[in-house]
């Protein structure tokens, strides 16, 4: 039984790897010990072992994200695959190939007390693309062979990448009784279609040349070349782009606005037209803005068909990649006039000039801080910004001479949790440096993320604002209500942690600035694992806000 379940597991491994799968991440168990111990011993895999299976979770989303390749993960049975659950979530919804294999016990094992056996049959739900659990009749090889490949495929290709879970139940023994066998990929990845780009999605955008339109994108997955597609359909229409810096699209040219979300309320810059690509936006005001929009024509450009607008408020939804679709339609178009995008021009850098004028005589708040790291970090470092207020601050005060960077995002969920290892993962996948902005609660809420960062060796700044607790629920009208909602303890959670003694601990280095030339200074120093604490007034950091606001009313 354990030579057949080393042949089903190297089959399995070596189809994968066939597949274009690199990556593994284990966490240690017993039951999992064909799955681990033959993806160790298959060439072309890198085996990544993190200790806590929520910290691997995020560490293999972090490397998809980052790669763009499926990566898979293994994990004993129980409760170690329940610790897997958050970011399947995360990439079920945010589009991010998973292939998760959680070992188990046989069926006979289950419900009859044995231990860590918990009912694992499609234990993530809907929130993967395909289940399947492996057979314990092991001697059929080719059945893990197609199990692979279905698996591979499924989680990456085409238009709708995400999680794919396989289970596999093993009966003792676990440990090898001879040679590990190495074996070698015989089927080969398919083919597997992708929807090309239809003509009348190209003509639908193509004919509204030469109206007001208006392009808005959240997070988008795209590359330099994928960008500059979006921006060249954007200069030969003549549109504006209101994007997140999640969407890849800041810093490439006065078309791609910053300081934009400030300005989209204005009556005499409402647009004919508006497109949306990429994923909901993070900024309010952008959204409240696509809510009321009186646009008749409103096209969602949606390739994964996931429908992701709750207001419902388009006329039109084109099921096409957004980078072929504008790709093509920019060739079909002529000059524009340039009035109408030079006036969204003006107005967004009027706002912006205010802002950094406020900015420039501030002390060293959130919005700074943004604006300081998109300057000072080198234009190759990528940076994971964390859901909550920082993906808002580097979307809403990117500076117009900062350069085109990589801006990561787990924006499926929005949860705050694994931020961290989902950096440590972009960090290993790019084996370069990866600068994470980080909240003080979002930290503490993945610890064990910064442990597996301080394991590992990897080159990771981590940039932690911290005021002492939830500083965004201070912006939401609960705020108002004070001690009747116990507002401080139940929202704001005050948690007097010292960042420095917490790292120190970890084996990580520390350091804490308070004015913007320390921040730069840091920046440049930092090597390894550096955790940069930013101590954050709370309520000057609340008045700051506000005042900015009022800046461009």
């Amino acid at each position: 039984m354990t030579d057949l379940a080393y042949r089903a597991t190297g089959r399995f491994w070596a189809e994968l790897a066939a597949c274009g799968v690199t990556e593994v991440v284990v966490s240690p168990g017993s039951r999992s010990t064909p799955l681990a111990v033959a993806a160790r011993n298959q060439e072309g895999l890198r085996v990544t072992v993190q200790l806590d299976e929520r910290v691997g979770g995020f560490c293999a989303l972090g490397m998809a994200k980052a790669s763009g390749r499926p990566v898979a993960l293994v994990c004993t049975s129980g409760t170690a695959a329940a610790n897997y659950l958050p970011a399947v979530v995360e990439a079920h919804h945010s589009g991010v190939p998973l292939v998760v294999c959680t070992a188990d016990r046989p069926p006979e094992h289950r419900d009859a007390g044995a231990g860590q056996t918990i009912d694992q049959v499609k234990l993530y739900g809907d929130h993967v693309r395909w289940y399947a659990e492996a057979p314990c009749d092991l001697d059929e090889p080719d059945y893990f062979a197609r199990l692979a490949v279905r698996a591979a495929t499924t989680a990456g290709a085409g238009p709708n990448p995400g999680p794919v879970h396989l289970n596999w139940p093993f009966r003792k023994p676990l440990e090898p009784q001879g040679p590990i066998p190495r074996l070698s990929s015989s089927v080969g990845r398919p083919v597997v279609p992708v929807r090309p780009l239809v003509d009348a999605d190209v003509e639908a955008v193509s004919r509204l040349a030469g109206r007001r339109g208006l392009i808005v994108s959240g997070a988008l997955d795209v590359d330099d070349a994928g960008a500059t597609a979006i921006v060249v359909f954007a200069e030969a229409a003549g549109w504006p782009v209101v994007a997140d810096a999640g969407s890849q699209l800041r810093g490439r040219g006065p078309l791609v606005l910053d300081g934009a979300e400030w300005v989209v309320g204005l009556a005499d810059l409402a647009p004919d037209v508006l497109v949306r690509i990429g994923g909901p936006p993070s900024n309010r005001a952008v959204i409240e803005f696509m809510e009321s929009c009186p646009a008749p024509d409103r096209l969602l450009v949606d390739p994964r068909r996931r429908w992701e607008d709750p207001s419902f408020g388009w006329t039109d939804a084109l099921a096409s990649d957004p980078v072929a679709l504008l790709g093509a339609a920019s060739a079909r178009m002529g000059s524009a006039d340039d009035s109408w995008a030079v006036s969204w021009i003006e107005a967004a850098d009027d706002a912006w000039d205010r802002m950094e004028e406020a900015l420039g005589s501030a002390k060293l708040l959130e919005p700074l801080l943004a604006a300081t790291l998109l300057r000072e970090l080198p234009p190759e470092v990528a940076v994971y910004a964390s859901s909550s207020m920082p993906v808002r601050d580097v979307t809403s005060f990117w500076p117009p001479d900062a350069l085109p960077r990589r801006v990561l995002v787990n924006r499926g969920a929005n949860g705050i949790d694994g931020v961290v290892s989902s950096a440590l993962g972009a960090a290993l996948a790019l084996d370069q440096r990866v600068a994470v902005l980080v909240g003080d609660v979002a930290l503490l809420h993945d610890i064990g993320g910064l442990l597996a960062a301080s394991l590992s060796g990897a080159d990771l700044i981590v940039i932690v604002p911290n005021n002492d607790g939830g500083g965004i629920f201070s912006l939401l009208p609960v705020v108002d209500g004070g001690s009747e909602v116990h507002f401080e303890e139940l929202f704001h959670t005050p948690h007097g942690v010292s960042l420095g003694n917490l790292a120190n601990g970890l084996g990580v280095n520390h350091c804490r600035v308070e004015q913007a030339d320390e921040l730069a200074d840091a920046v440049a120093k930092a090597s390894g694992v550096t955790v940069i604490e930013v101590p954050i007034d709370h309520d000057a950091a609340m008045k700051q806000r506000h005042q900015l606001s009022d800046l461009t009313e």
